[in-house]
């Protein structure tokens, strides 16, 4: 079996029938039930939300009302940066404050939040005739069971409801790609067709490297009035630096810890000959083609730059899609950018990473959160959050004309799925010049490992240690990008420093 490949028996490993199950038969009939009679003992009372602030939540906090008028139920959603949400919820939960009572977390996080008892199983109010609408059957209505389980499930119960589930993808300016005279000047230097959309690390070198201009030179017929560049990624010791690399580090065939499932602890293996070379090439990638002042950035000087114009390329999450194509008030490139997969290396892959919504132990309301959440997943509400700004797991979304109007919907729905979104009939591919639907070109392009057209989910290491991974890996990943140690010794030394601070990793050395 390959390294990389996700089979169902591995992302159902460790997860029985009890988190289905719980969602599948529901004691009260759907006559007898209303979220307006539901909430009525918790009429008045208010709950607090807390996530990272993001145009997903942004999007929540624009249709909250809706909830707020049918139960009343006061809501209030605190936004912050990822991570102050880290060390607010922590806070909250080592001091058992209860000041929380919906808390969004990345999937990564769960098992650190179950080991802790600071979060609990939703089956007790699923099952609970009182607080369960008979209508909310998560299991039937998602994308991707094995998706779901594998992200908010742990040891057969199901911890929480999809919020957001996205990855990180291509962004690339089509009016740039799909012009005629780039694509001339592109092949007579390259010597081949420009792609559009990239498909392989080899393209995304070659295309970062034709695309950086300098201030005077011209861009798709335009003399520019500044420097652009090839390419924007984030460099920053952070988190989003990372996430990146991650994405670079697989698609070379590499990966962090030898295991099956990212709860499984096994040798570390990121000093391998492909994470050496994923590291490299996104060393140099970054610090050749990315704007200047790139080893500060995060996701968020990302998005900016896309915005602005500065960078025709990125490695970026999904839920900033919207604030790039959409949002004229933010965007000077609405209607000029296209959605694609991380270009293929060794391996054609997408990463699962999954938002999830969770009730904590400490929860003050924790019936009333419940509810919350529970109307959070109804069809009318996915289609509102997506069509403004969340990336939904929920297939009835997608059915839905203002979902199916954004530029980006119908590869998600492929990264998410596996599966070509039907639109009227007909598949909803992209036409040239238009950054509107999923690129065929991607869509058919095939794994080297597998031979099959669709993206391998790749593991992501979620033991409660994971953390300390994380940062050691920051740390040593960024030093290497300022130039302050080559590749292998940068990985190397992580390699031995995860040893020494995971002795459950450290029992599997060589």
């Amino acid at each position: 079996m390959s390294m990389l490949e996700i089979h169902r028996r591995q992302l159902l490993a460790g997860i029985g029938a009890a988190s289905l199950a719980a969602i599948v038969g529901l004691p009260a009939r759907a006559g007898d039930w209303s979220l307006k009679s539901a909430a009525e003992p918790y009429k008045g009372i208010t709950i607090r939300v807390i996530g990272e602030a993001l145009a997903p939540l942004e999007s929540l906090n624009q249709q909250k009302k809706a909830f707020e008028d049918e139960t009343g139920i006061t809501v209030i959603i605190e936004q912050h940066a990822f991570d102050q949400v880290m060390q607010k919820t922590t806070a909250d939960f080592v001091g058992r404050t209860g000041f929380y009572d919906v808390i969004l977390n990345p999937h990564v996080r769960l098992p650190t939040l179950i080991a802790n008892q600071w979060v609990q199983p939703i089956a007790k109010y699923v099952s609970d005739p009182k607080l369960a609408d008979p209508t909310f059957k998560l299991e039937d209505v998602v994308l991707s069971k094995d998706w779901l389980n594998a992200a908010l499930s742990n040891k057969g119960e199901l911890y929480g409801v999809p919020f957001s589930s996205h990855t990180i993808y291509l962004n690339w300016r089509v009016d740039v790609f799909d012009n005629a005279e780039e694509q001339a000047a592109f092949k007579a230097k390259y010597g081949y067709e420009l792609p559009s959309p990239v498909l392989t690390m080899q393209q995304l070198w070659d295309t970062s490297e034709f695309f950086t201009r300098k201030s005077g030179e011209k861009l798709a017929g335009q003399t520019l009035t500044e420097d652009i560049y090839g390419i924007t990624l984030s460099g920053k010791r952070h988190i989003s630096m990372l996430w990146n690399f991650y994405n670079v580090l697989y698609a070379f065939g590499g990966r962090v810890v030898e295991s099956e499932t990212g709860a499984d602890y096994g040798p570390v293996v990121i000093n391998s000959e492909a994470g050496v070379k994923a590291l490299t090439f996104y060393r140099d990638l970054i610090t050749k083609f990315g704007p200047p002042g790139s080893l500060g950035y995060t996701w968020d000087e990302q998005l900016a730059a896309m915005q602005s114009g500065l960078a025709v390329q990125a490695l970026l999450w999904a839920d900033a899609s919207y604030a790039i194509s959409h949002d004229e008030s933010q965007s000077k490139v609405v209607g000029k950018v296209a959605y694609s997969g991380t270009p293929i290396g060794e391996r054609k892959i997408v990463n699962l990473h999954q938002w999830g919504m969770f009730v904590p132990t400490t929860s003050q309301h924790p019936e009333a959160a419940w509810l919350f959440l529970q109307w959070t997943q109804r069809p009318e509400v996915q289609e509102k959050l997506m069509s403004t700004g969340s990336i939904s797991l929920t297939r009835s979304a997608y059915e839905t004309k203002s979902v199916q109007d954004l530029v980006y919907s119908s590869t998600n729905y492929f990264l998410l799925s596996g599966d070509v979104l039907d639109i009227g009939g007909k598949p909803a591919y992209r036409d040239a010049n238009s950054p509107h639907g999923l690129p065929k070109s991607y869509a058919e392009a095939l794994d080297p490992a597998t031979n099959s057209p669709k993206a391998v989910p790749f593991k992501l290491e979620n033991f409660p240690e994971y953390a300390t991974v994380e940062e050691i890996l920051q740390k040593n990943i960024s030093a290497v990008l300022a130039g302050q140690m080559e590749p292998k010794d940068g990985l190397d030394q992580s390699v031995e420093e995860i040893y020494r601070e995971v002795p459950a990793l450290a029992a599997f050395k060589k």
